[in-house]
Protein backbone atom coordinates (compact mmCIF):
# COMPACT_ATOMS: atom_id res chain seq x y z
CA UNK A 1 0.00 0.00 0.00
CA UNK A 2 0.82 3.10 -0.93
CA UNK A 3 2.02 6.25 1.57
CA UNK A 4 -1.07 7.91 -0.28
CA UNK A 5 -3.87 6.07 -0.29
CA UNK A 6 -2.67 5.09 3.79
CA UNK A 7 -3.28 9.24 4.30
CA UNK A 8 -6.61 8.65 2.60
CA UNK A 9 -7.65 5.39 4.39
CA UNK A 10 -6.88 7.73 7.76
CA UNK A 11 -8.81 10.73 6.60
CA UNK A 12 -12.05 8.36 5.46
CA UNK A 13 -11.34 6.77 9.09
CA UNK A 14 -11.68 9.90 10.74
CA UNK A 15 -14.42 11.53 8.64
CA UNK A 16 -16.13 8.25 9.10
CA UNK A 17 -15.67 8.92 13.40
CA UNK A 18 -16.78 12.33 13.12
CA UNK A 19 -20.05 11.83 11.17
CA UNK A 20 -20.71 8.78 14.13
CA UNK A 21 -19.67 11.39 16.47
CA UNK A 22 -21.86 14.42 15.37
CA UNK A 23 -24.67 11.65 14.65
CA UNK A 24 -24.97 10.67 17.89
CA UNK A 25 -24.93 14.48 18.89
CA UNK A 26 -28.41 15.22 16.87
CA UNK A 27 -29.54 12.19 17.94
CA UNK A 28 -29.29 13.56 22.00
CA UNK A 29 -30.54 16.35 20.91
CA UNK A 30 -27.38 18.86 21.44
CA UNK A 31 -27.80 20.43 18.21
CA UNK A 32 -31.39 21.02 18.40
CA UNK A 33 -33.41 24.15 18.46
CA UNK A 34 -34.55 23.09 22.15
CA UNK A 35 -30.93 23.29 23.82
CA UNK A 36 -29.23 26.24 24.71
CA UNK A 37 -26.09 24.68 26.45
CA UNK A 38 -24.14 24.74 23.15
CA UNK A 39 -24.20 28.71 22.30
CA UNK A 40 -22.35 31.28 22.63
CA UNK A 41 -23.54 32.90 24.88
CA UNK A 42 -21.72 35.99 24.98
CA UNK A 43 -22.68 36.52 21.14
CA UNK A 44 -26.13 36.93 22.00
CA UNK A 45 -26.47 38.20 25.74
CA UNK A 46 -24.58 40.55 27.85
CA UNK A 47 -25.87 39.27 31.36
CA UNK A 48 -26.13 41.97 33.79
CA UNK A 49 -25.50 42.16 37.83
CA UNK A 50 -26.16 39.14 39.83
CA UNK A 51 -23.59 39.46 42.79
CA UNK A 52 -23.55 41.74 45.46
CA UNK A 53 -27.68 42.83 44.96
CA UNK A 54 -29.75 43.80 47.81
CA UNK A 55 -32.67 42.25 48.93
CA UNK A 56 -35.07 42.35 51.90
CA UNK A 57 -35.41 39.32 54.13
CA UNK A 58 -38.02 39.27 56.66
CA UNK A 59 -38.21 37.04 59.47
CA UNK A 60 -40.92 34.75 59.61
CA UNK A 61 -43.40 34.40 62.66
CA UNK A 62 -46.73 32.52 63.63
CA UNK A 63 -49.17 34.36 66.01
CA UNK A 64 -51.62 32.38 68.17
CA UNK A 65 -54.57 33.63 65.91
CA UNK A 66 -52.85 31.90 62.56
CA UNK A 67 -52.37 28.59 64.80
CA UNK A 68 -56.43 28.67 65.82
CA UNK A 69 -57.35 29.68 62.62
CA UNK A 70 -55.65 26.10 60.99
CA UNK A 71 -56.64 24.12 63.72
CA UNK A 72 -60.58 25.46 62.82
CA UNK A 73 -59.83 24.68 58.95
CA UNK A 74 -58.61 21.13 60.24
CA UNK A 75 -61.69 20.46 62.40
CA UNK A 76 -64.18 21.75 59.26
CA UNK A 77 -62.31 19.53 57.20
CA UNK A 78 -63.15 16.32 59.59
CA UNK A 79 -67.03 17.23 59.54
CA UNK A 80 -69.41 14.86 58.07
CA UNK A 81 -73.13 15.48 56.38
CA UNK A 82 -75.97 12.88 56.77
CA UNK A 83 -79.80 13.37 55.59
CA UNK A 84 -82.39 13.35 58.81
CA UNK A 85 -85.66 13.24 58.72
CA UNK A 86 -86.52 15.38 61.48
CA UNK A 87 -86.19 18.77 63.13
CA UNK A 88 -87.43 22.03 62.26
CA UNK A 89 -85.82 23.88 59.19
CA UNK A 90 -83.54 27.12 59.76
CA UNK A 91 -82.30 29.22 57.65
CA UNK A 92 -78.91 28.18 55.97
CA UNK A 93 -80.77 24.33 56.15
CA UNK A 94 -79.97 22.20 52.61
CA UNK A 95 -83.58 20.43 52.63
CA UNK A 96 -85.13 17.81 49.99
CA UNK A 97 -88.85 19.12 49.03
CA UNK A 98 -91.67 18.19 46.93
CA UNK A 99 -93.85 20.59 45.68
CA UNK A 100 -96.89 22.16 43.16
CA UNK A 101 -97.50 25.14 42.20
CA UNK A 102 -101.20 25.64 41.14
CA UNK A 103 -102.41 29.23 39.33
CA UNK A 104 -106.52 29.54 39.84
CA UNK A 105 -106.52 25.25 40.98
CA UNK A 106 -104.33 24.51 37.79
CA UNK A 107 -100.50 23.80 37.94
CA UNK A 108 -98.41 24.97 35.15
CA UNK A 109 -95.25 24.39 33.47
CA UNK A 110 -92.24 24.67 35.67
CA UNK A 111 -94.30 24.57 38.78
CA UNK A 112 -94.01 22.02 40.05
CA UNK A 113 -90.64 19.40 41.28
CA UNK A 114 -89.97 16.07 43.69
CA UNK A 115 -86.65 15.49 45.79
CA UNK A 116 -85.55 19.13 44.82
CA UNK A 117 -82.51 20.36 47.01
CA UNK A 118 -82.87 23.70 48.04
CA UNK A 119 -80.55 25.78 50.46
CA UNK A 120 -82.62 28.05 51.99
CA UNK A 121 -81.53 32.00 52.35
CA UNK A 122 -80.35 31.41 48.61
CA UNK A 123 -82.96 33.59 47.11
CA UNK A 124 -82.99 30.23 44.20
CA UNK A 125 -87.01 30.48 44.68
CA UNK A 126 -89.33 33.86 44.30
CA UNK A 127 -90.11 35.84 47.35
CA UNK A 128 -91.82 33.82 50.60
CA UNK A 129 -90.90 30.59 49.71
CA UNK A 130 -87.90 30.07 51.32
CA UNK A 131 -89.11 32.13 53.81
CA UNK A 132 -92.01 30.25 54.38
CA UNK A 133 -90.32 27.13 54.83
CA UNK A 134 -88.60 28.54 58.11
CA UNK A 135 -90.04 27.36 61.55
CA UNK A 136 -91.46 24.14 59.77
CA UNK A 137 -90.80 20.65 60.48
CA UNK A 138 -89.28 18.22 58.30
CA UNK A 139 -91.92 15.70 57.21
CA UNK A 140 -94.48 18.36 57.55
CA UNK A 141 -96.43 19.69 54.18
CA UNK A 142 -96.95 23.37 53.84
CA UNK A 143 -98.72 25.67 52.09
CA UNK A 144 -97.59 28.87 50.66
CA UNK A 145 -99.60 31.62 48.86
CA UNK A 146 -97.20 33.90 46.91
CA UNK A 147 -97.01 35.99 43.97
CA UNK A 148 -94.96 36.10 40.88
CA UNK A 149 -92.81 38.92 40.61
CA UNK A 150 -93.44 42.06 37.88
CA UNK A 151 -89.83 41.17 36.75
CA UNK A 152 -90.04 37.28 36.46
CA UNK A 153 -88.20 35.68 33.61
CA UNK A 154 -91.63 33.81 32.58
CA UNK A 155 -93.65 36.64 30.64
CA UNK A 156 -97.09 34.94 31.50
CA UNK A 157 -96.13 34.48 35.35
CA UNK A 158 -95.33 37.72 36.10
CA UNK A 159 -98.25 38.87 39.06
CA UNK A 160 -100.02 35.74 38.98
CA UNK A 161 -101.03 34.81 42.17
CA UNK A 162 -99.69 31.29 42.95
CA UNK A 163 -100.20 28.51 45.29
CA UNK A 164 -97.30 26.16 46.41
CA UNK A 165 -97.63 23.07 48.50
CA UNK A 166 -94.61 22.15 49.78
CA UNK A 167 -93.73 18.17 51.38
CA UNK A 168 -90.34 19.03 53.51
CA UNK A 169 -88.95 15.49 53.17
CA UNK A 170 -85.68 15.71 54.97
CA UNK A 171 -82.79 17.99 55.75
CA UNK A 172 -79.18 17.75 55.94
CA UNK A 173 -76.94 18.04 58.96
CA UNK A 174 -73.32 18.63 58.87
CA UNK A 175 -71.92 17.51 62.05
CA UNK A 176 -68.72 19.40 63.04
CA UNK A 177 -66.19 17.51 65.79
CA UNK A 178 -65.13 19.27 68.85
CA UNK A 179 -61.88 20.14 68.93
CA UNK A 180 -60.44 18.66 71.79
CA UNK A 181 -57.72 16.15 72.99
CA UNK A 182 -60.44 12.70 71.81
CA UNK A 183 -59.82 14.87 68.28
CA UNK A 184 -56.52 14.97 68.73
CA UNK A 185 -55.51 11.34 69.44
CA UNK A 186 -58.40 10.54 66.53
CA UNK A 187 -57.76 12.14 63.81
CA UNK A 188 -53.63 13.47 63.87
CA UNK A 189 -50.34 12.08 65.06
CA UNK A 190 -50.26 13.19 68.22
CA UNK A 191 -51.61 12.44 71.69
CA UNK A 192 -51.89 16.12 73.35
CA UNK A 193 -53.53 19.31 72.03
CA UNK A 194 -50.23 20.89 72.81
CA UNK A 195 -47.98 18.46 70.41
CA UNK A 196 -50.30 19.09 67.85
CA UNK A 197 -50.53 23.08 68.22
CA UNK A 198 -46.89 23.31 67.82
CA UNK A 199 -46.81 20.64 64.85
CA UNK A 200 -49.40 23.13 63.34
CA UNK A 201 -47.02 26.36 63.87
CA UNK A 202 -43.97 24.70 62.76
CA UNK A 203 -45.59 23.70 59.69
CA UNK A 204 -46.98 27.17 59.73
CA UNK A 205 -43.88 28.43 59.98
CA UNK A 206 -41.83 26.30 57.51
CA UNK A 207 -44.73 27.57 55.12
CA UNK A 208 -43.60 31.29 55.71
CA UNK A 209 -40.27 30.45 55.23
CA UNK A 210 -40.63 29.26 51.97
CA UNK A 211 -42.89 32.25 50.42
CA UNK A 212 -40.43 34.76 52.06
CA UNK A 213 -37.55 32.58 50.17
CA UNK A 214 -39.81 32.38 47.50
CA UNK A 215 -40.14 36.49 47.42
CA UNK A 216 -36.40 36.87 47.68
CA UNK A 217 -35.39 34.57 44.72
CA UNK A 218 -38.19 36.33 42.75
CA UNK A 219 -37.20 39.81 43.52
CA UNK A 220 -33.58 38.75 42.63
CA UNK A 221 -34.00 36.92 39.37
CA UNK A 222 -35.90 40.15 38.26
CA UNK A 223 -33.06 42.48 39.28
CA UNK A 224 -31.15 39.98 37.00
CA UNK A 225 -33.38 39.65 34.11
CA UNK A 226 -34.02 43.69 33.69
CA UNK A 227 -30.25 44.35 33.67
CA UNK A 228 -29.75 42.18 31.17
CA UNK A 229 -29.77 42.58 27.50
CA UNK A 230 -30.20 40.78 24.45
CA UNK A 231 -27.80 41.66 21.81
CA UNK A 232 -29.57 39.33 19.38
CA UNK A 233 -32.01 36.09 19.14
CA UNK A 234 -30.24 33.05 17.89
CA UNK A 235 -33.00 32.25 15.04
CA UNK A 236 -33.30 28.28 16.06
CA UNK A 237 -34.01 28.82 19.65
CA UNK A 238 -36.41 31.66 19.12
CA UNK A 239 -38.02 29.91 15.93
CA UNK A 240 -38.55 26.73 18.52
CA UNK A 241 -39.87 28.87 21.23
CA UNK A 242 -42.65 30.92 18.97
CA UNK A 243 -43.57 27.61 17.16
CA UNK A 244 -44.46 26.00 21.23
CA UNK A 245 -46.10 28.80 22.13
CA UNK A 246 -48.33 28.84 19.08
CA UNK A 247 -48.79 25.30 19.17
CA UNK A 248 -50.05 25.67 22.86
CA UNK A 249 -52.75 28.31 21.95
CA UNK A 250 -53.52 26.08 19.14
CA UNK A 251 -54.67 23.45 21.17
CA UNK A 252 -55.95 25.41 24.01
CA UNK A 253 -58.33 27.43 21.38
CA UNK A 254 -59.29 23.83 20.16
CA UNK A 255 -60.35 22.66 23.83
CA UNK A 256 -62.51 25.96 24.13
CA UNK A 257 -64.60 25.35 20.11
CA UNK A 258 -63.02 27.86 18.57
CA UNK A 259 -59.47 29.44 16.16
CA UNK A 260 -56.41 30.51 17.61
CA UNK A 261 -57.17 34.14 16.11
CA UNK A 262 -60.40 34.26 17.94
CA UNK A 263 -58.73 32.91 21.26
CA UNK A 264 -55.72 35.05 21.10
CA UNK A 265 -58.35 38.33 20.59
CA UNK A 266 -60.75 37.66 23.67
CA UNK A 267 -57.67 37.63 25.75
CA UNK A 268 -56.62 41.09 24.02
CA UNK A 269 -53.47 39.18 22.16
CA UNK A 270 -51.83 39.09 18.55
CA UNK A 271 -49.63 37.45 16.64
CA UNK A 272 -47.13 39.56 17.81
CA UNK A 273 -47.56 39.19 21.70
CA UNK A 274 -46.72 35.32 20.69
CA UNK A 275 -43.42 36.29 19.61
CA UNK A 276 -42.68 39.02 22.30
CA UNK A 277 -43.80 36.17 24.29
CA UNK A 278 -40.90 34.03 22.65
CA UNK A 279 -38.48 36.18 23.34
CA UNK A 280 -38.44 36.98 26.88
CA UNK A 281 -38.35 33.04 27.24
CA UNK A 282 -35.29 33.24 24.88
CA UNK A 283 -33.94 36.19 26.53
CA UNK A 284 -34.43 34.25 30.39
CA UNK A 285 -32.67 30.46 29.16
CA UNK A 286 -29.58 32.69 27.28
CA UNK A 287 -29.26 34.56 31.00
CA UNK A 288 -29.73 31.16 32.83
CA UNK A 289 -27.26 28.80 30.99
CA UNK A 290 -24.88 32.09 30.87
CA UNK A 291 -24.41 32.32 34.08
CA UNK A 292 -24.45 28.68 34.77
CA UNK A 293 -21.13 28.49 32.65
CA UNK A 294 -19.59 31.53 33.99
CA UNK A 295 -19.88 30.32 37.67
CA UNK A 296 -19.27 26.67 36.63
CA UNK A 297 -22.31 25.04 38.07
CA UNK A 298 -23.04 21.43 37.64
CA UNK A 299 -26.40 20.37 36.83
CA UNK A 300 -26.22 16.73 34.89
CA UNK A 301 -28.60 14.56 33.26
CA UNK A 302 -28.50 12.25 35.74
CA UNK A 303 -29.77 15.04 38.11
CA UNK A 304 -32.10 16.20 35.98
CA UNK A 305 -33.83 12.39 35.40
CA UNK A 306 -33.34 12.16 39.56
CA UNK A 307 -35.83 15.53 39.90
CA UNK A 308 -38.30 14.60 37.60
CA UNK A 309 -39.00 11.08 39.18
CA UNK A 310 -38.58 12.62 42.46
CA UNK A 311 -41.46 15.12 41.03
CA UNK A 312 -43.72 11.84 39.60
CA UNK A 313 -43.45 10.21 43.12
CA UNK A 314 -44.06 13.17 45.29
CA UNK A 315 -47.21 14.00 42.80
CA UNK A 316 -48.17 10.01 43.54
CA UNK A 317 -47.32 8.89 39.81
CA UNK A 318 -45.77 6.48 37.77
CA UNK A 319 -44.36 7.17 34.72
CA UNK A 320 -47.23 4.80 32.78
CA UNK A 321 -49.79 6.67 34.67
CA UNK A 322 -48.86 10.30 34.36
CA UNK A 323 -48.76 9.20 30.35
CA UNK A 324 -52.07 8.08 30.32
CA UNK A 325 -53.63 11.37 32.10
CA UNK A 326 -51.24 13.89 30.28
CA UNK A 327 -50.54 12.03 27.47
CA UNK A 328 -47.19 12.75 27.72
CA UNK A 329 -44.22 11.33 29.32
CA UNK A 330 -42.73 12.98 32.24
CA UNK A 331 -39.78 14.41 29.96
CA UNK A 332 -42.37 15.66 26.84
CA UNK A 333 -44.05 17.56 29.62
CA UNK A 334 -40.61 18.61 31.18
CA UNK A 335 -39.28 20.26 28.33
CA UNK A 336 -42.81 21.33 27.49
CA UNK A 337 -42.87 23.70 30.66
CA UNK A 338 -39.18 24.70 31.31
CA UNK A 339 -38.32 22.30 34.26
CA UNK A 340 -34.73 21.99 33.54
CA UNK A 341 -33.92 25.52 33.39
CA UNK A 342 -36.10 26.23 36.24
CA UNK A 343 -34.09 23.65 38.39
CA UNK A 344 -30.86 25.50 37.08
CA UNK A 345 -32.33 28.63 38.03
CA UNK A 346 -33.14 27.80 41.71
CA UNK A 347 -29.40 26.20 42.05
CA UNK A 348 -28.43 29.95 40.42
CA UNK A 349 -30.72 31.92 43.05
CA UNK A 350 -29.37 30.00 46.13
CA UNK A 351 -25.63 31.37 45.16
CA UNK A 352 -27.57 35.15 43.64
CA UNK A 353 -28.55 35.00 47.29
CA UNK A 354 -25.62 34.30 49.29
CA UNK A 355 -23.55 36.80 47.06
CA UNK A 356 -26.11 39.33 47.83
CA UNK A 357 -26.43 41.63 50.46
CA UNK A 358 -29.58 41.02 52.47
CA UNK A 359 -31.18 44.06 54.40
CA UNK A 360 -33.60 43.01 57.72
CA UNK A 361 -37.61 44.44 57.28
CA UNK A 362 -36.14 47.28 60.31
CA UNK A 363 -32.71 48.51 58.45
CA UNK A 364 -34.10 48.64 55.59
CA UNK A 365 -36.89 50.80 56.77
CA UNK A 366 -33.98 52.99 58.97
CA UNK A 367 -32.15 52.93 55.81
CA UNK A 368 -35.46 54.71 53.49
CA UNK A 369 -35.91 57.22 56.68
CA UNK A 370 -32.07 57.87 56.14
CA UNK A 371 -32.66 58.52 52.58
CA UNK A 372 -35.66 60.63 53.36
CA UNK A 373 -33.95 62.88 56.24
CA UNK A 374 -30.88 62.97 54.05
CA UNK A 375 -33.27 64.53 50.90
CA UNK A 376 -35.17 66.42 52.85
CA UNK A 377 -31.90 68.26 54.36
CA UNK A 378 -30.70 68.66 51.14
CA UNK A 379 -33.41 70.46 49.70
CA UNK A 380 -33.95 73.21 52.46
CA UNK A 381 -30.29 73.50 51.84
CA UNK A 382 -30.62 74.33 48.74
CA UNK A 383 -33.66 77.07 49.95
Amino acid sequence: MTKKKKIVIIVLVIIAALAVIFGCLIKSGYFSASNYQHLNYDKYVKVGKYKGLTYTKTKATVTQKEINAQIKSNVQAKATTKTVKKGTVKKGDTVSIDYVGKINGKTFSGGSASDYTLKIGSGTMIDGFESGLIGEKVGSKVKLHLTFPKNYSTKKLRNKKVVFTVTINSKKVTETPTYNTAFVKKYTNYKTKKAYEASIKKQLLSSKEQQNESTIQSTLWQQILSSSKVKKYPKRQLKYEKQKLDDNYTKAAKQYGMTKKKLLKAQGMTEKDITTQAKSTVKAKLVIYSIKKKENIKFTDKQYNNELKKMLKNAGFTEKSFKKQYNQTIEEYAEDNGFRESMILTKILKKVEKWGKPQTESSSSSSNSSKSSSNSSSKSSSK
